[in-house]
């Protein structure tokens, strides 16, 4: 397989190995990136649909070193590219989900973005802080997510069906909200069915995009700026971080702990998450971590 000059490694390098990150400017190369999703083709139809969702989800983490930082996050296609492919960081779901919709493209799909308001167990969302995409295959149309991070599904859900759908032990569904307009994807849970996100069908244009990426990364009364996280799925579970406090899911089976050092935070986000931001970013999260505390 082509590489494009690009090599794409296994492991991240420790924290003190020198990181290259040298300037590549090249249109979105689909071999490439799924080589960076360790995938080397995408089956036709539902079947790559899926395996495309849940390959993101575990090769690219959901976190928000950028918003953390006091960065604001750039949507456009050479900076997504040069950060989650060649430098082999995550993002937060505009970044995801944009290059996400490339690859949809490149593949043949018919994707189209949607902006939510995040519920979380809320009656109501908020502001338009979310980006997913709705894909219509052979009539039926699919929701295609890989930027949301924990509790959202790791494959597709059928918007057309209206039932209940089983994904990798979860309950998932897509309610109407005739009052506010959208619909909204829950999961169900011991107390009962738990709002995620609400959508509605206005296509947003370019500047919306980057205008809720900044709200997104900027505005207190979202989390990105004053938590971080960091969530990916695994084969068997999933990984995630917030706040100092790592956790690991394989086989059902739970594990969590406090990261109360520098060397034992930077060390986890990257050989644990695979975040290949550069020595310098990583120490700068760990020093305001432990010098403020969680949110």
């Amino acid at each position: 397989m082509q590489d494009d000059g690009l090599e794409l490694r296994e492991k991240v390098p420790k924290l003190n190995t020198p990181v290259l990150r040298s300037r590549i400017v090249m249109p979105f190369k689909l071999d490439t990136y799924l080589q960076r999703l360790g995938l080397s083709d995408v089956p036709s139809g539902i079947d790559g649909l899926h395996q495309l969702q849940f390959a993101q989800i575990c090769a690219l983490p959901f976190e928000n070193v950028y918003p953390y930082l006091g960065r604001v996050p750039s949507l456009d296609e050479e900076d997504l590219w040069q950060k989650l492919v060649v430098d082999l960081c995550g993002g937060f779901c505009f970044e995801l989900n944009v290059l996400l919709g490339l690859a949809l493209k490149q593949l043949g799909y018919a994707g189209k973005p949607v902006l939510a308001r995040v519920r979380m167990g809320a009656p109501e969302g908020g502001a338009r802080t979310h980006l997913a995409h709705v894909v219509t295959h052979q009539g039926t149309e699919w929701l295609v997510d890989a930027g949301f991070g924990s509790q959202a599904p790791f494959h597709p859900v059928n918007i057309s069906s209206g039932r209940e759908q089983e994904i990798r032990g979860h309950l998932f569904r897509i309610r109407r909200d005739d009052i506010a307009g959208e619909q909204v994807l829950e999961r169900k849970t011991e107390t009962g069915w738990l709002p995620l996100f609400g959508f509605d069908r206005v296509a947003p244009r370019a500047i919306d995009l980057e205008a809720s990426t900044f709200l997104a990364a900027r505005w207190p009364r979202e989390p990105f700026s004053s938590s971080i996280k960091a969530y990916r799925g695994t084969e068997t579970g999933w990984i995630s971080f917030q706040d100092g406090r790592a956790s690991i899911v394989e086989n059902g089976s739970k594990r969590s702990w406090e990261l109360n050092s520098a060397s034992e935070l930077t060390d986890f986000l990257r050989l644990e998450m695979d975040l290949g931001y550069p020595a310098e970013d990583l120490a700068a999260v760990a020093d305001r971590l432990l010098s403020t505390g969680p949110a």
